[in-house]
């Protein structure tokens, strides 16, 4: 039975719990982003509530600042008026909200007339309808009551003018021994006190401070506000960005306003002078007129978006709250993705890394059995060699001589591959070739292809040097490049066949010399070429042709010529040969001597 590698368990397992954590973690952003959008609504709805009720506050104080007594204004109507005007005028948060004071009473034949008060002699004058008070004029007329004097009153607001209507009924006082009552009488005239207000100073006073107060001020401001009138909620106010009105549909709060506050008009009665009749004490109390609450009337004292003349529309600057919530899940769900993403590449990486350890083991593990192949036969045969001269088993000259080049082609052997083990050692401990002098290629090339002269006599291997002698210099180290010469040309007469040949050819091309070393030997795989120059890689061929090898030659290679600044390629076909041709950037002309060029200039 075949055994399942503990890492495909381990990734299987990985896997289906990054699979688990992307679903939990999309469940989760889709909670998080729902609390969040009802978050920012709640805190968007409180603030626009507490502007709404700031501001129809400051109107409250003005309604209820001009509402007097029905007999103090029967009695002296001017002098009523001017005791309110001045009683708001002292507690005015904005003295200049008021532009005009009216008195509008109704007479014996349903005719309306109207006084306007005059603020600098406290007295009323008759003054031309304006036009903006038909609207109450003709709804009178066409009521129904012949022969009365009441008034058909019109709302409390109108936020059209806009204007305020204080209704004044006529009243009577009953004395029942020390106490007396205050009674409404309903054949008697019902006037009512209008307050036009400045529609700029509303605007520039009231609503501009207090938008900076909740919502901030200009580009700062997260927030955009816009103003619309109920009635017509085409006609905007006040819009906190003019370039940025908002309607219905883009608005995430909607709430009322320009409305009469309840708690501020008790308040504002308690504060209020008491009355006083025949010596006695009375609160006086404040009458509204409700308004209807059918076909889109709105009654006095509702709340949120049912009450108010207008409406406040509400949204942050950067969009809509849906689109915000949205921008922000899709924000944190890539945030979310990403660092999944980062934690499955990671596990990658490290299964990766693990499968390169457990190949670069291995791979160690033949080096060294390659090694230590290549060490014991070049000593087996110099310890047999030296046996025998040192039992004095071989006593002819010529016999010694040739013990004697065995001992030194062995030796030389072994030389070549403990300098090839130190190299790729100094490649591995970070130990840098850096450029020092100006070297010769030609001499480097035919120094390289001595090194391997016996190997290639023994194989019956010719090595020919196709050179020219007056190739430009390079700047390197002159012993590296001839080691790694020498390892590309060893190479190529190892794998080459008995009674082949190695092509060596050394030529100049624009700024920089090329090496050419051709060989006709078993060639190398294609999946094995972008892995030749990986230590202790073998190719497949090399291997099943048993050819001796460490795997590091070509590793040392590259990082020589690396350091040259150059560049080294392969190519291959399995059986027809292999091509490696090293390019090494020429050495850059020595600047002339000033001093040597003004002495030839002077001579």
């Amino acid at each position: 039975m075949r055994r399942v590698p503990w890492l495909m368990i381990v990734a299987v397992a990985l896997v289906a719990l990054l699979g688990a954590l992307a679903t939990l973690q999309y469940r989760w952003l889709g909670d998080v982003s729902q609390a969040e959008r009802e978050r920012m609504r709640a805190g968007l709805q409180t603030r626009a509530s507490d502007f709404s009720e700031a501001f129809d506050r400051e109107l409250s104080r003005t309604y209820a600042a001009f509402h007097v007594d029905g007999e103090a204004l029967s009695a002296d109507p001017a002098r009523a008026i001017a005791d309110a005007y001045s009683r708001w005028q002292s507690d005015a948060a904005v003295p200049a909200l008021v532009e005009a004071v009216y008195l509008l009473e109704a007479g014996d034949q349903r005719e309306l007339t109207l006084r306007r008060f005059d603020p600098a002699r406290a007295t009323l004058q008759p003054v031309d309808w304006p036009p903006s008070f038909d609207t109450w004029r003709w709804r009178h007329l066409a009521a129904p009551l012949p022969g009365m004097k009441s008034l058909l009153m019109p709302d409390p607001i109108d936020a059209s003018i806009p204007a305020l209507i204080v209704a004044v009924p006529a009243v009577t006082t009953v004395h029942d021994g020390d106490r007396f009552q205050v009674f409404s009488k309903s054949d008697g005239p019902t006037r009512a006190i209008v307050i036009v207000l400045n529609a700029d100073h509303l605007r520039t006073q009231v609503v501009d401070p207090l938008v900076a107060k909740y919502f901030g001020t200009g580009a700062a401001s997260q927030y955009l506000v816009t103003l619309v009138r109920r009635d017509d909620p085409s006609k905007i106010v006040y819009a906190s960005d003019p370039g940025a009105s908002l309607n219905a549909r883009d608005a995430d709060v909607t709430t009322g306003l320009f409305d009469l506050r309840l708690d501020e008009l008790a308040r504002v009665n308690a504060a209020l002078p008491p009355l006083r009749q025949d010596g006695r004490t009375a609160r006086m109390a404040i009458t509204i007129v409700r308004r209807s609450t059918g076909a889109g009337g709105v009654a006095i004292g509702g709340t949120g978006q049912d009450q108010g003349a207008w409406l406040a529309r509400v949204r942050y600057r950067s969009g809509p709250l849906e689109t915000i919530v949205a921008r922000s899940r899709r924000k944190n769900l890539a945030i979310g993705i990403g660092v999944l993403g980062l934690l499955a590449a990671s596990f990658v990486l490290i299964i990766a890394s693990a499968q390169r350890q457990q190949r670069l083991a291995r791979q160690q593990i033949e080096f060294v059995a390659a090694v230590s192949h290549e060490l014991r036969t070049p000593l087996a045969v110099i310890r047999s060699a030296g046996e025998n001269l040192a039992d004095g088993v071989v006593a002819a000259d010529e016999q010694v001589k040739r013990y004697g080049a065995l001992i030194e082609s062995e030796g030389r052997r072994l030389t070549d591959m403990v300098e090839r083990v130190m190299e790729f050692a100094g490649i591995a401990s970070g130990v840098r070739t850096d450029a020092r002098a100006d070297v010769n290629v030609s001499r480097a090339v035919a120094d390289a292809a001595e090194g391997v002269r016996t190997e290639a006599r023994e194989r019956g291997v010719e090595v020919t040097i196709h050179a020219d002698g007056s190739l430009p210099h390079v700047a390197g180290d002159a012993e590296a490049l001839r080691s790694a010469l020498q390892n590309i040309i060893g190479n190529a007469v190892k794998y080459s066949p008995s009674g082949g040949r190695v092509d060596v050819r050394a030529e100049a091309g624009g700024r920089c010399v090329r090496v050419t070393i051709v060989d006709r030997g078993i060639g190398i795989d294609a999946d094995d070429l972008p892995h030749i120059f990986e230590p202790f890689f073998r190719g497949r061929r090399a291997s099943d042709a048993q050819i001796r090898g460490t795997g590091i030659g070509l590793s040392v290679v590259q990082h020589v010529v690396r350091a040259h600044h150059g560049a080294v390629r392969v190519e291959s076909r399995p059986g027809n040969g292999t091509t490696v041709t090293v390019e090494l950037p020429v050495a850059p002309a020595p600047e002339p001597d000033t001093a040597t060029i003004a002495k030839k200039a002077s001579a």
